[in-house]
């Protein structure tokens, strides 16, 4: 599939409407969905979600603070971003970045990663491709945007997916339909190698982190009895 733009934030809990922090009322993802969602010409921008992470684990931030993840997904074109890798046209040092890795011969080289992240054609392309996230956040929380709401902002871009993640393009991850007609299929957690197993999300069904959390199971179910798990699973409270 393709990429994704993220907003992740961190925000006064003593300025958001105390209703918002009713864990009743936030059971599920607070989601913002265009008309186009599930279909298979979904547009940039137009499928947005998003989560108040403090409401279930109260661990995620500090104490008097939330934790706010917001995204596009799965629809963000990766071409719109790459001119932002033009080596030639970031031709400098990296030194005093903090970024690092990179060699000669990758495409996201620590030179033009130095750069791009400071080009303000880039900056001004994050805030606009990052609107439809700040709106579907401001339906639930009007005051979003005010002064001294937001004590962090970050937003991420598929150069964001591709830097970290090393998935080509910033891709999420393989996209393979169940019965296609080229029979492809992921590899599964087995391997020709005795007591050799595979997890990730790239082994089985599904992309992401829920992915990559079944596939250990999976190997956990491989390698040991259910029963063995269950006590195990008691034991780190699962």
């Amino acid at each position: 599939c393709k990429s994704f733009m993220h907003l992740h934030l961190a925000v006064r809990a003593d300025l958001l409407d105390p209703k918002l922090l009713d864990p009743s009322a936030q059971a599920a993802p607070a989601v913002d969905r265009g008309q186009l969602v599930g279909g298979p010409h979904r547009q940039p921008g137009e499928s947005r979600g998003g989560e108040l992470r403090l409401i279930l684990d109260q661990s995620m931030a500090p104490e008097g603070f939330h934790v706010i993840h917001a995204y596009t997904a799965g629809n963000e074109p990766f071409e719109i971003w790459e001119k932002f890798l033009d080596k030639k046209k970031y031709k400098q040092s990296s030194s005093g970045d903090g970024v690092g890795g990179g060699t000669e011969d990758d495409e996201d080289t620590a030179e033009s990663i130095a750069s791009y992240r400071f080009d303000p054609e880039y900056v001004q392309l994050k805030e606009e491709r990052a609107a439809p996230l700040w709106d579907a956040i401001a339906r639930r929380i009007p005051n979003i945007r005010d002064p001294g709401v937001c004590a962090v902002v970050q937003v991420g871009t598929p150069l964001t997916h591709s830097r970290f993640l090393k998935r080509h393009k910033g891709n999420y991850g393989l996209a393979i339909a169940a019965g296609n007609a080229e029979g492809l299929a992921f590899p599964g957690l087995a391997t020709s190698l005795p007591g050799f197993y595979r997890c990730g999300d790239s082994t089985t069904a599904g992309i992401g982190v829920p992915a990559v959390a079944s596939s250990g199971a999976q190997c956990a179910n491989a390698i040991l009895s259910v029963w063995d798990q269950l006590e195990m699973n008691k034991k780190i409270r699962l």
